[in-house]
């Protein structure tokens, strides 16, 4: 290395400049060097690529008066004097050299000038800088810094705290310095000082991780009875574990009383709750707090939330009268046939009232007559709360239309006035095709329910599909057909018009996203997903869009979109509420493995890619609570048994995050369900979610069925609306690749299984 004299630094004075200087001022104090700093600010035309929306002066101004006082900062943080600090406009790569040929600059020092990744050694201002520059030109690359990185937090994970520290200290001003301190303070969290957490939770009260971090801390605080100073550091949380370390706290400074009162709320909960509360339990059950109603409540939570084993764990603190009961509620819940037995609740009280109302309800899901003949008998012979009978009558009323298509009579329809009922009433005279009763329950539902896309729809279409479609007035299709959904472009293909896309675009510039990145939580988030931390990147970033406009979101999702982050920019469009921007919410992101999926299996690229985005927002690592995995989210069994059927190696478990192999093999898959279903493609989409057993069931006895009525008596709510999305979303890629593509095609206009 040369015997440096006078070092040129180049800085873009962001957050990326401080790794950068550091590593100047180590060559000034190397040399006994002269240090110059350099900005240059590129020229609005050059930034907006020559499309400028407005006056340039008064703007350029206000960036050169910025700069100046950013500048000013910078160097006196690294004690350069302002004569030695050099603010330039033009293009960096040139205006660098410039100043170093006319400094005689011995070496300029060089970061990414705002660029970063691939950018920095493909084109960018550091690359243009080292084949033009007649001195020695030092480059502190993005990949350096990540390099280093990782190395230290592999040293953290060997416990080489020697090496740890060296290398880290050279990263305290990389982004993810914080990281670092945070992963080192988390391996030693249940023996490090309480000065040592503080000083953390203090220095980065911004990062994702820090309330995680004082959680993390707190328990350990708990476990180890460090009352006073878990009471000093504790902040309102909805952890149970933590509120009850921090009432146990209370209790051991003394405020029993109140603490006890405290824990009835928590104890009533339908729910098992941490070890951390039973101390104060067995405290609580010792006192007139503990009451057979208290067990009550918390018992009938357990039932209604159906976990059976809390419920009958319960029973054990019931005297003998409540016992009795509370078993024939239990079984009751296990077995609601037992309802029929009325001696059993002949009593007229409030409870028993509800354990029949819990009981028929259970029933009018198994057998609707049943449950329909017992409410006769039970009417008959108790005098029902009007609340609990509202309640009853609108289960039995929904369980008969659905099962058997028996409607609520003349003079019961006047009992029925829950919006949610009348919604469910109107959605099995839907599944039954009883055009009649379509019309007078969409007609009684409120005006907000009213109208929703699904009711406009199917309140037309009772009308055309009934005996007085000949005079159908057809405004409200044509009203929905101008929307984009499901029920739009259902309206759209019947009217013979093109399903409306509203499309919308920001005018977001080059400065935009500069700005953006530049907030701390983004920097630091984009910086986790270069080191594969993608878990605390999407803490980052969610964390950053809280503190943004939704107009600063949907700059976030662009540049989530511009660095490859598909999924981050489609969710972040989502709660930007930017709805229209269907290039940040439809991407077309493996395009090429989609296409070569599509010629493999003949099947329609706009379908692939749909499936891919209900399924995974286009997110090729992601793993679903079931182990489903990657882009189009297949089982690691699905996945063998689809590789066995097309003669391909197995593939691991791993294998699956690889978008080449999880596109090949889920194309594979929905292309043997369209075959399995005759072409009927929103059945192999239903089996696609829910499996084909499930739509073997559900089928039958349904030939000929118009698709869009099969598709509403599809019995999970999930998969229904899974299939709704898919065909909506086929329609809105087959807009974007100019392959038109209908809601429902020719051959799936009516359910045609032979």
């Amino acid at each position: 290395m040369s015997d440096y004299k006078k070092i040129l630094l180049a800085v873009d004075l962001t957050e990326d400049s401080k790794p950068v200087a550091q590593r100047a001022l180590a060559l000034v104090k190397a040399y006994d060097a002269e240090l110059h700093l350099v900005h240059v600010i590129e020229p609005l035309s050059l930034a907006y690529g020559g499309d400028v929306p407005m006056d340039l002066s008064s703007v350029q101004e206000q960036i050169q008066e910025q700069a100046k006082s950013h500048l000013s900062e910078f160097g006196a943080g690294m004690n350069v004097p302002a004569e030695r600090q050099h603010l330039i406009f033009g293009r960096p790569e040139s205006e660098i050299q410039r100043v170093a040929d006319d400094l005689g600059a011995d070496v300029i020092v060089i970061g990414s000038h705002g660029r970063h990744g691939l950018a920095l050694l493909l084109g960018s201002t550091a690359n243009g800088v080292l084949h033009g520059a007649m001195c020695d030109v030092l480059v502190r690359s993005d990949f350096a810094l990540r390099a280093d990185y990782l190395k230290a937090r592999e040293y953290l994970r060997k416990d080489a705290d020697a090496d740890y520290r060296r290398i880290a200290e050279s990263l305290q001003a990389y982004p993810l310095y914080p990281y670092l301190k945070y992963y080192d303070l988390r391996r030693r969290l249940n023996r490090a000082s309480r000065a040592e957490v503080i000083s953390f939770l203090e220095t980065y009260p911004d990062l994702a991780v820090t309330s995680l971090t004082r959680k993390r801390w707190l328990r350990e605080l708990g476990k180890q009875a460090r009352w006073q100073t878990f009471l000093n550091h504790y902040e309102a949380t909805s952890d149970a574990e933590l509120i009850c370390f921090q009432l146990q706290a209370r209790a051991a400074a003394g405020e029993t009383s109140a603490v006890l009162d405290q824990v009835t709320s928590i104890w009533v909960q339908p729910r098992s709750q941490p070890a951390a509360c039973d101390p104060l339990f067995a405290d609580w059950r010792k006192t007139s707090r503990f009451t057979q109603d208290v067990v009550w409540q918390r018992f009938t939570a357990a039932i209604e939330g159906n976990a059976r084993s809390l419920a009958r764990y319960l029973i054990r603190y019931f005297n003998d009268a409540n016992k009795s009961l509370a078993e024939r509620y239990y079984n009751v819940h296990v077995n609601p046939s037992q309802i029929s037995r009325s001696g059993d609740f002949a009593d007229n009280s409030l409870r028993v009232q509800n354990i029949i109302a819990h009981g028929l309800s259970r029933l009018a899901s198994r057998d609707a007559a049943e449950a329909a003949k017992l409410w006769r008998r039970y009417q008959r012979s108790h005098t029902f709360d009007p609340n609990v009978r509202q309640r009853i009558d609108g289960v039995v009323a929904v369980a008969s239309a659905r099962e058997n298509q028996v409607f609520p009579t003349e003079s019961m329809r006047s009992r029925i006035t829950l919006s949610n009922v009348i919604e469910d009433l109107a959605d099995a005279a839907v599944r039954a095709q009883n055009w009649a009763e379509v019309i007078f329950w969409t007609g009684q539902l409120p005006a907000d329910i009213k109208q929703k896309s699904q009711w406009v729809y199917w309140a037309a279409q009772a009308h055309k599909r009934s005996s007085s479609g000949a005079n159908f007035d057809n405004s409200a299709l044509v009203a929905l057909a101008g929307q984009r959904h499901y029920y739009g472009f259902l309206a759209a293909q019947e009217l013979g018009l093109p399903g409306q896309m509203n499309a919308q675009s920001a005018n977001v510039t080059n400065v935009d996203l500069a700005q953006i990145r530049r907030h701390p939580s983004i920097t630091r988030s984009i910086e986790l997903f270069a080191v594969g931390d993608n878990l605390n990147a999407r803490r980052e970033w969610y964390k950053a869009l809280n503190a943004l406009s939704f107009d600063e979101q949907v700059i976030a999702a662009e540049l989530a979109a511009s660095l490859g982050l598909i999924h981050l920019a489609i969710s972040t469009a989502n709660i930007a509420e930017a709805t229209n921007h269907l290039h940040l919410r439809f991407p077309l992101a493996y395009e090429a493995q989609f296409r070569q999926a599509g010629l493999r299996t003949g099947l329609p690229v706009p379908l692939l890619i749909s499936i891919a985005r209900q399924e995974s927002a286009m997110q090729a690592d992601v793993r679903s609570s079931a182990d489903a995995r990657g882009l189009m989210q297949l089982l690691p069994s699905t996945a063998r048994i689809v590789a066995r059927r097309a003669g391909l190696a197995q593939p691991s478990a791993a294998d699956l995050a690889d978008p080449n192999i999880n596109i090949r093999l889920g194309s594979y898959h929905l292309a043997w369900l369209i075959e399995r279903y005759q072409g009927q493609t929103p059945l192999a989409i239903a089996a696609y979610n829910a499996g084909e057993h499930r739509v073997d069931r559900w089928i039958k006895d349904a030939n000929d069925m118009p698709m869009d009525v099969w598709i509403e008596r599809i019995p999970f709510r999930e998969t229904r609306n899974y299939v709704k999305n898919v065909l909506a979303f086929r329609h809105v890629y087959g807009s974007k690749l100019n392959t038109p593509t209908p809601t429902l095609g020719v051959s799936e206009q009516r359910l045609a299984i032979r």
